[in-house]
């Protein structure tokens, strides 16, 4: 039998749902033509957020036991850090890999570099979370280098701006994907597509719903396609090809504006102080605006305002004074209370707070303690309480709102992605089941490499597996001493300024 091997393709923010209409705009040709070919599902995802999700897919573990919950990781003092690798508590897919003598090969999948698990057998490209493009080994920045010609622009003045520079940086690094794809010799071959999420933050809802086509957008599609194409077309015989998605997206039309509330009841602080003076301005001024021009301003304006240094209008510059307020929201699933209070404060305040949310229970398909909702060795890190909306609700963390609720109309994640996967390889018995999760793809590829499946792990394998031949085997531990031993004394994290 050929030797076997794994390809993971990610599509971050891809719906399931989105395929039918990419397909009948023609912005995805060649992955029509191959769709019948491949099982395919929705993809269950317990925390629809970028980074702790690839997190899971890669690990097959719920936060809990890989403990990232968030961009931010909230300290004893009341503060925030911005997370980093240093944070994760278990290997990665590629790292597991490398125990067992088996090579790969990683390509812009969050929360992989820099690997702590480090041997010549593994070759990781950083991806949009590090500052600074970096490769392990080092001596591959060379190499990757050769492939990003473009000057990175970091100011647009219009959206066509934007996605011609996604386009660019895309167009390069499908390049490079292609090189490393055919010309080195891998078992794993995993690599995650970002700009279909920062496309669908935009224009979700013109291009998924109404079917408007931007030229510039549909350049982006048609480079996705050029890259699944490649793959497909190179793959090696006997190897297991899976497409998914970190999330999948949605319109959402009304929302709860959580900081408000919080910000309304008086236990949130805002600090303008920390912004310049046009931040100031806009962001009182939008305070009074119509509710629909607001709405506008969150796409339409953004990159503009990014252009003019003007912040305070996404989670990332949210004028915020963590430190002084009892309670607030980071992203819009995660809230938080301050561990400066004494603890039998909290433990009231977050009772309290469950009882007010519950009032907008109509919104949300969760809303409790985050021990509650995740599991493991980690949970004393997750957000007080988590809340989780249902299909057309949304929850946002922006302070320029006026109104605890808003009607409107939002391009947000969703806890439904997708998952497509060669049909010869599926258990037809699993694939009949619940929808798989996104904990199911580290176990899915490690069962066709003939490796040892981690019983710690929260998923299970999706392809045909002999019962009688499965081994076992607790990748964490040997991650934790390899981790303590060289990655925080080799890795220097970036800074909260340059992140």
């Amino acid at each position: 039998m050929a030797k076997k091997h794994v390809v993971i393709l990610g599509l971050d923010g891809v719906p399931l749902k989105a395929f039918d209409k990419l397909f009948e705009l023609g912005l995805l040709p060649y992955t029509k033509h191959i769709w019948p070919k491949l099982w395919t599902s929705e993809l269950r995802v317990r925390l629809p957020y970028t980074l702790s999700s690839w997190t899971s897919i890669s690990t097959g573990a719920n936060p809990g036991k890989h403990g990232i919950f968030d961009f931010l990781k909230l300290n004893p003092d009341g503060s925030f850090s911005i997370t980093t690798r240093n944070m994760l508590e278990r290997p990665t897919i590629n790292e597991i890999l490398s125990t067992e003598n088996l090579s790969s090969i990683i390509i812009n999948v969050p929360m992989t570099y820099p690997p702590f698990i480090r041997k010549n057998n593994m070759i990781v490209v950083s991806d949009w979370t590090i500052p600074e493009l970096k490769t392990w080994p080092r001596e591959e920045e060379e190499t990757v280098k050769k492939f990003f010609t473009h000057e990175r622009i970091k100011r647009y003045y219009s959206l066509e701006e934007y996605f011609e520079a996604i386009s660019n940086g895309l167009e390069e690094r499908i390049s490079l994907i292609e090189y490393y794809f055919t010309r080195r010799k891998w078992d794993l071959f995993y690599t995650v597509i970002s700009e279909t999420d920062w496309v669908f933050h935009k224009v979700f809802g013109e291009l998924i719903e109404d079917g408007e086509v931007n030229r510039k957008v549909a350049k982006i599609f048609y480079l996705v396609d050029k890259a699944i194409k490649m793959i497909y077309q190179n793959l090696p015989e006997n190897t297991l090809l899976i497409l998914c998605s970190d999330h999948g997206f949605m319109v959402a039309r009304e929302s709860l504006n959580a900081n408000v509330l919080l910000e309304k009841m008086g236990l949130l602080k805002v600090n303008t102080n920390t912004l310049n003076f046009k931040s100031r301005m806009l962001l009182n001024l939008a305070k009074i605006m119509p509710s629909k021009l607001v709405h506008r301003l969150k796409y339409t304006a953004q990159v503009v305002f990014k252009a003019m240094d003007i912040k305070g209008f996404d989670h990332a510059t949210n004028p915020i004074d963590y430190v002084n307020s009892k309670a607030f929201m980071t992203i819009s699933y995660n809230l938080y209370t301050n561990p400066l209070l004494p603890e039998h404060e909290r433990e009231q305040l977050r009772e309290q707070l469950i009882k007010i949310l519950l009032k907008y229970n109509y919104m949300f398909q969760w809303i409790g303690y985050g021990q509650d909702y995740f599991w493991g060795p980690y949970t004393s890190r997750a957000p007080d309480i988590v809340l989780i909306p249902r299909e057309g609700y949304n929850v946002t963390t922006r302070v320029f709102y006026r109104n605890i609720v808003d009607k409107g109309k939002w391009y947000v994640h969703s806890t439904t992605g997708f998952i497509a996967m060669n049909l010869e390889m599926l258990d037809a018995e699993l694939g009949k089941k619940d929808k798989p999760s996104n904990y199911d793809i580290t176990p899915t590829a490690l069962a066709h490499l003939s490796l040892p499946l981690d019983p710690d792990m929260d998923g299970k394998p999706l392809i045909k597996v002999d019962e009688n031949k499965i081994r076992y085997k607790k990748y964490a531990g040997l991650y934790q001493v390899a981790k303590k031993a060289k990655g925080i004394k080799r890795f220097k994290p970036p800074t909260s300024s340059s992140a």
